[in-house]
């Protein structure tokens, strides 16, 4: 202390005490003055009198200024001065304190990690550590949180040995990587952006010739930090590319704005704030809990996780609890219904964002009831559907869900109206609208099958009523939003798209065969069309990565028909002539002339498609369905590549919103369907009129010159009826 601060120390100390003697002092002379029979205030009736103070006061005060003088004089307290005793900071026993933990790690000789963890001690005094001071980022059990990483698993940015855990924790890290806005142009960002989500065989709605732009693209600006990103470089703390762990988001829009602003990762060093066994035993809590981690792994049945990616698969479970090109199972994806917008939820393993903090009795019930741990759900969850899953597949399903990656992305907070938004009134909805009965499994009275048939008829049943929840999308809702029994199947309009009719009587009319149904679920391509819209990515997401033969029997259901679902007799079957001499006749020449122009270069003349330009239209299932409704959108609102299969992607499909009025659309369409899909009933230019007005409204309708490019950035703000 300089000597101006200690002499301003000590006189402010010494007036200080000298005030507070005289005025001591001052109130001992006028003691005798006082009376205790005069009343100085009255207070609710109680009297405050003037009473002198009691000499116990006096003393106390003439002890504490001798006790003040006597410290002052004997330890440091006036400026410099050290005080007679020479006491200094160090002696103070608890600047350098003997802790539990201290006394814990005393008489311990192995001090690595591995050992450290199996002391629950130390453990319990490192989890304490953790919670104060890691924690908030890291999560309570460590699994991270959006650009916090996962402590307990075995990537680690900077390697994940104990001296390279130790050296995080003493001396923290600091990660930068450079934004690139400035650099690359938008659509650069946006290629690099696909081969960098390519790297973990993600379905992409985005074709070959991207990816392979956006590698070249990677390999020249960051290869020098990322390699081809299949290998981490833990000198620097760049990660691996191509697992399913994304620190600061996955998603395509996550993955471009890390490209676009880049980051500036900062963790704090802790050598200053604690002591080396402290270190230890956060390091020991931290492998605790990576141990813990991975024997629940580890018990984990691999047939039973096998069984159960699978079984994910057939439901379709990554298409609804992933947002839009996002993390697989983090949820985001939202649900426009009547009553307000619901979200998917996170189904991976994480303990707070997740479903981590679940059980099997509290899965099954979320499966079976709609009872989520935190309330009923709304029935976008098809659970009126996966109440028929068999105990064992239920298991199993659930060991594929403890399995998976922990994505730490928080659920989105639905946005439901009163009185939706009470999750007790779901219950209600469950008494009044779900059907509880087991499914039969007797043989449909209305046809002949064989052994093998009816295994093939039951096991289909149980794909399609089950995890396929094919009903879900393919059946008219009441107002309730609840699926009308007695019409399932009969299609339903979803985001401007008509799930369309497959009752067993559609398909049969339409000429669905057993192969040509098991191709198109199968590939996505037959010789009745190709999947696009939603049904494509359905085909992506499941059905194409189950089994052929579990496929025919799906196709086998569908064909044959169940209750409320039956083939009438005398039932017809359409047959399209194609473009047969009377085509081309005069009266006809004006409707075929404008199929040559707008349709004919990518469809063929003939209409049999031009592969890979463009799908066949004669016997299209769509061009031959009752419903002309996905034909009209298809010409409106134009169809971007399904990317199913590189081979087959077909080139994107011109929207004819600004080309052709109603008349001409109704008059084009009706001549498609009567010679290629076998369909009389002429389309009226009202009809045309009506879905244009729906998709006009929702946002859907396109434009003349419709590209790729327009679906990267869809507007999911859907409103439709």
């Amino acid at each position: 202390m300089t000597v101006f601060w200690n002499t301003w120390v000590i006189v402010f100390i010494l007036i200080f005490l000298a005030f507070m003697a005289l005025v001591v002092v001052k109130y001992w002379r006028i003691d005798h003055t006082a009376d205790k029979d005069k009343t100085i205030e009255t207070f609710d009736g109680i009297d405050e009198n003037d009473a002198p103070p009691p000499r116990v006061f006096y003393l106390s005060y003439l002890i504490a200024f001798i006790i003040s003088a006597g410290f002052l004089v004997l330890y440091p307290g006036l400026g410099n001065w050290a005080g007679l005793m020479g006491w200094e900071q160090s002696d103070d026993a608890l600047s350098s304190p003997i802790t539990d933990l201290d006394i814990q790690m005393t008489p311990l000789t192995d001090l690595s990690l591995t050992a450290l963890a199996r002391n629950s001690d130390v453990t319990n005094s490192g989890e304490l550590l953790f919670q104060n001071h890691c924690g908030a980022c890291h999560r309570r059990n460590g699994q991270g949180q959006k650009h916090f990483p996962n402590l307990i698993d075995h990537d680690w940015l900077y390697g994940g040995t104990e001296v390279d855990i130790l050296h995080s924790i003493e001396h923290g890290r600091h990660g930068a990587m450079p934004g690139w806005k400035d650099i690359l142009s938008e659509d650069q960002i946006l290629k690099t952006s696909y081969y960098i989500a390519s790297l973990q065989r993600r379905n992409l709605n985005a074709p070959q010739v991207k990816v392979d732009l956006g590698k070249e693209i990677f390999m020249q600006y960051c290869s020098s930090c990322h390699s081809d990103g299949t290998v981490a470089n833990t000198d620097i703390g760049a990660p691996i590319l191509s697992d399913d762990i994304w620190l600061h988001g996955g998603s395509i829009e996550e993955i471009k704005h890390t490209i676009e602003f880049g980051l500036n990762n900062l963790m704090p060093a802790f050598s200053e704030q604690l002591s080396r066994n402290e270190i230890l035993a956060i390091g020991a809590y931290i492998t605790e809990q990576k141990d813990q981690y991975d024997v629940k792994l580890a018990a984990l049945d691999p047939e039973s996780v096998s069984r159960g990616e699978y079984l994910a698969n057939a439901g379709d479970c990554v298409a609804c609890h992933s947002s839009e090109s996002g993390e697989r199972f983090a949820g985001g994806l939202p649900f426009k219904t009547p009553f307000g917008t619901v979200y998917s939820t996170n189904i991976t393993p994480h303990l707070s964002e997740g479903i981590g903090d679940n059980d099997y009795a509290n899965f099954k019930a979320a499966l079976f009831d709609g009872k989520g741990k935190h309330g009923y759900l709304y029935p976008a969850m098809p659970y009126t559907s996966y109440q028929y899953l068999t105990e064992q597949d239920t298991q199993d399903l659930w060991s594929y869900l403890q399995s998976i990656t922990a994505v730490p992305r928080q659920n989105d907070k639905n946005a439901m109206i009163f009185p939706s938004n009470i999750r007790m009134g779901l219950l209600g909805w469950n008494i009044a609208f779900m059907d509880t009965d087991p499914l039969s499994y007797s043989a449909p009275e209305h046809v002949q099958l064989n052994d093998h048939e009816l295994e093939q008829w039951q096991q289909g049943k149980y794909w399609v009523m089950g995890l396929g929840h094919c009903s879900e999308c393919h059946t008219p809702r009441n107002l309730a939003q609840a699926l009308i029994p007695e019409k399932i199947f009969q299609g339903n309009l979803i985001d401007g798209w008509n799930a369309p009719n497959i009752t067993a009587q559609e398909l049969y009319e339409d000429r669905w065969d057993l192969e040509s149904l098991t191709d198109f679920l199968h590939t996505g391509h037959s010789s009745k069309g190709s999947a696009f819209a939603g049904m494509a990515d359905v085909v992506k997401n499941s059905t194409s990565l189950m089994t052929r033969d579990d496929i025919e029997t799906i196709s086998r259901y569908l064909l044959v028909g169940d209750l409320h679902n039956t083939i009438p007799d005398g039932q017809k079957q359409l047959s399209p002539t194609g473009f047969v001499a009377e085509s081309y006749a005069e009266e006809q020449f004006s409707a075929y002339a404008l199929y040559a122009d707008t349709c004919g270069a990518c469809h063929g003349e003939d209409g049999k498609g031009r592969d890979p330009i463009a799908p066949t239209l004669l016997n299209n299932g769509i061009i031959m369905h009752s419903d002309p409704f996905n034909t009209i959108a298809v010409t409106i609102r134009g169809l971007a590549p399904t990317y199913l299969d590189e081979e087959r992607n077909f080139m994107p499909m011109t929207s004819f919103q600004n080309v052709l009025t109603d008349s001409e659309l109704a008059g084009l369409i009706s001549f498609v369907r009567l010679y290629l899909g076998g369909r009389e009933e002429p389309v009226t230019a009202a009809q045309v009129k009506a879905v244009r007005q729906k998709l006009e409204k929702a946002g859907f309708a396109g434009n003349l010159h419709t590209t790729p490019d327009m679906y990267d950035h869809k507007d999911t703000d859907i409103n439709i009826d």
